[in-house]
């Protein structure tokens, strides 16, 4: 069987990414990703918007709809085989996303977990969980977390016995598919969630180049300050909200 490159984690313009939905989806196939999740914080309004998109303008692009869950542990992926009818649970202790998650069809990975700046959940409460079975795999490499503390969740996966994975958190384009994982090309949403949580799709580290770290820097200083780029509009072009 062929396989593809997945991205498991990324942003749009729903929460704190540069790209609107649609544009997150064709960047991914100029990468060469021929799946994304859109996993936008606390709300799964990226993820269905790139899932209608790519369907209705069929951009051969496989949409994984998600959101990344604020949790009163820390970050956790959903991942989910069609579109979910309702948000998550935001703030709520992991249980409760867990039963959201059983409900919608999703799978539950919990996102660069040592990375606790980041409100990465950290190691008691990732073994915690993964004992009590509130997780189906692990994001085991994440491209924004230093490479020293991405070891330690490759370690807590295996430990655990669940799946790694691995994503970009891609907020701004240069980051996009910068550590996609390899799966089988099935054909589907739910096929390729089936197959992280078999672990039958492969992790790839991999690291942001300087002018991705720039790019993303640049962002969240924009982001700050209030500036914003056009709609529709994939580079420099900023304006500050409010202004014409």
């Amino acid at each position: 069987m062929s396989v593809i490159l997945f991205e498991t984690h990324s942003h749009t313009t729903a929460s704190d990414g540069y790209l609107t939905p649609l544009e997150l989806v064709r960047l991914a196939r100029r990468r060469g990703c021929g799946a994304v999740a859109v996993t936008d914080h606390d709300t799964i309004e990226g993820g269905i918007s790139a899932y209608k998109a790519s369907t209705r303008l069929s951009l051969g692009v496989i949409v994984v709809p998600g959101v990344e869950v604020r949790t009163s542990w820390g970050d956790v992926l959903a991942l989910c085989t069609q579109p979910p009818g309702r948000e998550p649970p935001s703030g709520a202790h992991p249980e409760v996303l867990r039963e959201w998650a059983d409900a919608e069809a999703c799978i539950l990975v919990p996102a660069h977990p040592y990375v606790t700046w980041r409100h990465g959940m950290g190691g008691r409460r990732l073994r915690l969980g993964g004992e009590t079975g509130l997780w189906d795999a692990v994001e085991a490499w994440n491209l924004r977390g230093p490479p020293p503390l991405n070891l330690p969740a490759i370690l807590a996966a295996e430990q655990l016995g669940l799946p790694p994975t691995s994503g970009s958190d891609a907020h701004v384009p240069r980051e996009l598919c910068g550590a996609a994982m390899e799966a089988p090309d099935e054909g589907s949403a739910e096929a390729l969630v089936e197959s992280l949580r078999r672990g039958r799709a492969r992790p790839r580290a991999g690291l942001p180049g300087p002018l991705a770290l720039a790019e993303a820097a640049a962002w969240a200083v924009m982001r700050r300050l209030g500036v914003e780029r056009p709609p529709g509009i994939i580079g420099p072009a900023l304006r500050r909200r409010g202004t014409p």
